[in-house]
Parts: C-alpha cells; sequence; structure tokens
C-alpha cells in the first residue's frame, strides 16, 4: 500500500505517469518510470504496471522503438491529458517525483559513461574499463584475467572508484621522471 501522501486512485496514478513523462522529456523505461515512482512510497508497484498498460491501450503513452520493448514516451494525446489532470496531483508527490526523476536520470547517464565490459577469450578473460565524458572517451583500457572471478573482481573494483583509476593512470602516462629514465 503506498505510504502516507501516496497516490491511491488509478486516475492519479495515470496522471503522474504522464507528468513524469512529460517532465522527463526523453524516452523512458518502464523499470525507470516504476523506480521513479515507486521512490518514497508514493504508488505501488502494480498499480503503476497497471496505469502505463492502460495508457498504452488508450494511446496516450507509445513504445519508444521496436528495438526496446519496455521503453515508453508521451504522445501527443498524452500531452493534451496531462495538462488538463496535472493539477490534479499534490504538489508534495511532483516534487518528490521531480526529484526521484533527476537522480535517476542522473544515474542513467553515469552508468552510461562508465562501465566494463567483461569478454570470453582463448586464455581466460578480457575486461575493458570504459570512462566517457561529453561523448568523448576519457579512459579504455583492456586487461587480461585467468578466470570469470577475476573478472567480475576487476570490473568491480573499477565500476566502485573510476576517477582513481584515471588519476592512477595519468600519474605514470604523465611522469616525468618515466620519460627522462628512457632518455638516458
Amino acid at each position: 500500500m503506498p505510504e502516507l501522501g501516496g497516490l491511491h486512485e488509478m486516475a492519479d496514478i495515470k496522471a503522474l505517469v504522464l507528468y513524469l513523462l512529460k517532465e522527463a522529456n526523453c524516452i523512458l523505461k518502464e523499470g525507470q518510470l516504476t523506480d521513479v515512482m515507486m521512490a518514497d512510497g508514493l504508488v505501488e508497484y502494480f498499480d503503476c504496471t497497471q496505469a502505463i498498460e492502460e495508457l498504452l491501450i488508450a494511446g496516450m503513452i507509445d513504445i519508444a522503438s521496436l528495438e526496446e520493448t519496455g521503453s515508453y514516451r508521451i504522445t501527443k494525446q498524452g500531452l493534451a491529458v496531462v495538462e488538463e489532470y496535472e493539477q490534479r496531483l499534490p504538489h508534495n508527490v511532483k516534487t518528490k517525483t521531480l526529484e526521484a526523476l533527476r537522480a535517476n536520470l542522473r544515474q542513467k547517464q553515469e552508468d552510461d559513461e562508465i562501465f566494463a565490459e567483461i569478454k570470453p577469450s582463448d586464455s581466460g578473460f578480457t575486461v575493458t574499463c570504459t570512462v566517457r565524458e561529453g561523448g568523448e572517451t576519457m579512459l579504455s583500457y583492456t586487461v587480461l584475467v585467468p578466470d570469470r572471478k577475476a573478472a567480475y573482481y576487476v570490473a568491480e573494483r573499477f565500476r566502485e572508484n573510476p576517477s582513481g583509476y584515471y588519476q592512477k593512470i595519468m600519474e605514470v602516462v604523465l611522469d616525468e621522471n618515466l620519460f627522462r629514465k628512457g632518455e638516458q
């Protein structure tokens, strides 16, 4: 059951889904929608998924792409409806939802910019660790490890502190003493 101050009426929950998609101004995955709406106990999971399904059937939201089922965007019809029903939503619900949405989008952006990819190879596993910022690759390196357990360990350690790895690698790369030793 939603916590005190949460939404109970399906019409309000649908209005919140539409409000979220309008304010996000981008495609959201179903997991993002449910995470944001369930933040602070605003909506129950099953009510959220039911609202999404009913909005799809009504043509107020649409599946964003056939390749990414479970990704939604608001339609023109949905925009018209949300303009009418947005006032129904309590101010505190809108505020909490927008805060949760911003946090979710920041996390998604961070996840898109910092990642580690594990692939099997003939000699074990390769782990490619990458940091991107503003569409540019700042750091990308690949290491070979003997087994899957080591690969997951390397990937997790990188994800925990990507800026630390970047800093250490830059210190080694830019160390003038290293360059001088090579000249002697």
